[in-house]
Formats: structure tokens, sequence, C-alpha cells
């Protein structure tokens, strides 16, 4: 199957948190969002948005986003982990710029080393994702076959 399958197979399995995910899905389809994100921001740079996020990438990002949380979570479940795995590195990147906002008053290194935690759990969830999945029947289901994607 090809990467064009790969990432409409996943876009049609947006609101499946349930099943599990290949290694090859999961990069494939996190490939494909970024280059949709790089394409959307310069679509906004040529309107005239600047380097901020414009409406074609934050309409974009909103697009992505569940079916990006999905193909992880279905990862995860592969390597035979629990999607509770992403609440830390997403809340840590969601409370990151009010931590940043309050750096003058928590003060500069608090600040930074709470970037560096955050960059810490992230690092790890990916080194996560990264791992080969179980290669037998897990909790959360039966082994991807090999004509689905890629293994």
């Amino acid at each position: 199957m090809g990467a064009s399958d790969t990432i409409i197979q996943s876009l049609h399995k947006f609101a499946d948190f349930n099943d599990r995910a290949t290694r090859s899905e999961f990069w494939t389809f996190l490939a494909f969002v970024m280059v949709a994100q790089a394409g959307a921001r310069l679509v906004d740079a040529y309107l005239g948005h600047g380097p901020l996020a414009g409406p074609v990438a934050s309409l974009t990002t909103l697009t992505l986003l569940v079916p990006l949380i999905s193909v992880a979570v279905r990862r995860l479940h592969d390597i035979d982990r629990s999607a509770r795995e992403l609440l830390g590195p997403c809340l840590s990147l969601l409370a990151s710029p009010l931590i940043m906002l309050l750096a003058s008053v928590v003060g500069t290194i608090v600040a930074l080393g709470y970037s560096a935690v955050t960059l810490l759990l992230f690092g790890r969830l990916l080194l996560m994702l990264a791992r080969a999945g179980a290669r037998f029947s897990n909790r959360y289901g039966e082994r991807p076959t090999d004509d689905s994607f890629a293994y």
C-alpha cells in the first residue's frame, strides 16, 4: 500500500481510537500533516499574514488535529501503551505560553526549565512512537496486517 493510500485510510479512521496503527501508518500521516502545515503557511504568507498562522494554517490545524491524535493513540496501542501517554506532553505544551507570559513572576530560569521538561516529555513520546509494535495480539486488538499498512 502506498503513502497516499495510507494517508487516505488514516483520514477515514479519523475517529477510531480503539484499534492499532503501525509505525509506517503513523510516520506517513505525521509527514503528511507537516507538509500540509508547511503548504498552508506558505499560502498564508502569500496572502500577507506573515510568519504568524493565518486562516489557512489555522483551518488546516483544526482539520488534521483529531486524525493526528487518533493515529497517535492507535500507534500507542500497537506498542501496548495507553492513550494517557499523550496527556503529559500535550498538557505541558498547552501550559507553555502561560508559563512564558509569567516568566517575570515565576522567574526566567523556572520558565526555561519548564520548557526543557516539555521537550523531554515530547522526546520520550517520540521514542515510544518509534518502537516496534507488539508482534502478537494485545489488549487493544490484533496486530495490524501487512496488507493494510507496510510494517
